[in-house]
């Protein structure tokens, strides 16, 4: 009788489970109003996800139109972390400053929503992990979203660092925080400083980095190649300015799809060993900060690979392919902004 009753339970769970994974799947499963449209690229998605060598593809979220955000409110905050030799994670669980030292100072990229965030995690953060924030110097706004400049006001004034932003989204920041649609609890855009050309080199002692201009995201999002060091072992990061594509403009999705194919060959000839972005569940930091922690004497999680990096920027280039299908068919929910900029604003780039 009990071999019945546990066969029994056996069937129903994996009849549970064969339901909930088969609901899970449907194109649209995470948006009911989309159930019905045909999304050939949430299926290429989901084929270039499972390519990866792991069990889990970060990038596949950004197909799911409520996910991403959920995700976000759901992770813990991090601890502060020393990912490489130089490189370092100041943010929580939602927003992701990343800290580069070099033999002249500090570099700073992202600076969250306001000065509270700098004060809560950035500022202590640093110091946490046995460095000084006197030591700033240079702060590199990734793009015109004011939960990556909001702080960056309070960091100008406050240590006088010089700050780099792309020209089109200096403009789209001072746009933002004119819109009452906008003003949600964000600092002020930083004044304009260093302008970043599409190619630029930013340099601080030891450190170069190399930034090129990703318009979708925003009208100019930063991509970089960050040198980092692994055990004093030279690495090469790819730093991937704009990851999300939730109702953004026509044009906006068109530039995204131009934008990550040329970063598709930028970073394949410069032969990149992983790659960071500026928020902690587009690119699963923290998960990797926790195998950091697990496992010390492993291959730092960070060091994927170019061909998984690549990997990373097909599946969510498919995914702003197919999040511009749905709009294109007149859904709206789970846009990403209330406003979006002047298709005249994007730049031209290569």
């Amino acid at each position: 009788m009990a071999r019945k009753i546990a066969s029994f339970i056996l069937a129903a769970s994996l009849t549970a489970a064969t339901s909930a994974s088969a609901q899970f799947q449907a194109p649209g499963a995470s948006s009911p109003e989309t159930a019905s449209i045909p999304q050939p690229h949430l299926a290429k998605a989901r084929a270039y996800a499972a390519q990866e060598l792991g069990w889990r593809h970060p990038g596949l979220v950004n197909c799911y139109r409520y996910e991403g955000g959920a995700s976000q409110g759901f992770l813990k905050d991090p601890l502060p972390t020393k990912v490489f030799d130089n490189l370092y994670y100041v943010g929580n669980g939602r927003f992701g400053p990343w800290v580069i030292k070099t033999s002249a100072g500090l570099i700073l990229i992202d600076a969250m929503n306001n000065s509270f965030d700098v004060d809560k995690y950035i500022i202590p953060g640093i110091k946490t992990l046995g460095l000084d924030p006197k030591d700033l110097k240079v702060l590199i706004v990734s793009h015109g979203h004011p939960d990556h400049y909001g702080g960056a006001r309070y960091v100008q004034d406050k240590y006088k660092v010089k700050v780099y932003e792309a020209d089109a989204d200096y403009t789209w920041s001072e746009m933002i925080a004119k819109d009452p649609r906008e003003q949600k609890g964000f600092g002020p855009p930083p004044r304009r400083d260093q302008v970043v050309k599409d190619g630029d080199t930013i340099t601080l002692g030891d450190v170069s980095i190399k930034a090129y201009l990703s318009p979708g995201h925003t009208p100019a999002s930063l991509s970089m190649l960050i040198p980092v060091k692994d055990h004093g072992q030279p690495r090469l990061l790819a730093y991937i300015g704009g990851i999300t594509s939730r109702g953004l403009s026509p044009a906006l999705h068109a530039a995204f799809d131009r934008s990550y194919q040329r970063l598709e060959k930028i970073l394949t000839e410069a032969k990149v060993d992983g790659y960071i972005a500026p928020h902690a569940n587009y690119d699963d930091s923290v998960y990797k900060f926790e195998l950091l922690n697990s496992f010390p004497n492993r291959t730092n999680p960070f060091l994927i690979g170019t061909g998984q990096t690549v990997l990373f920027l097909k599946v969510v280039n498919e995914c702003n392919l197919n999040n511009a299908d749905i709009e294109a068919s007149g859904v709206k929910e789970g846009d990403f902004s209330p406003s979006q900029p002047p298709d005249s604003l994007i730049p031209k780039v290569p």
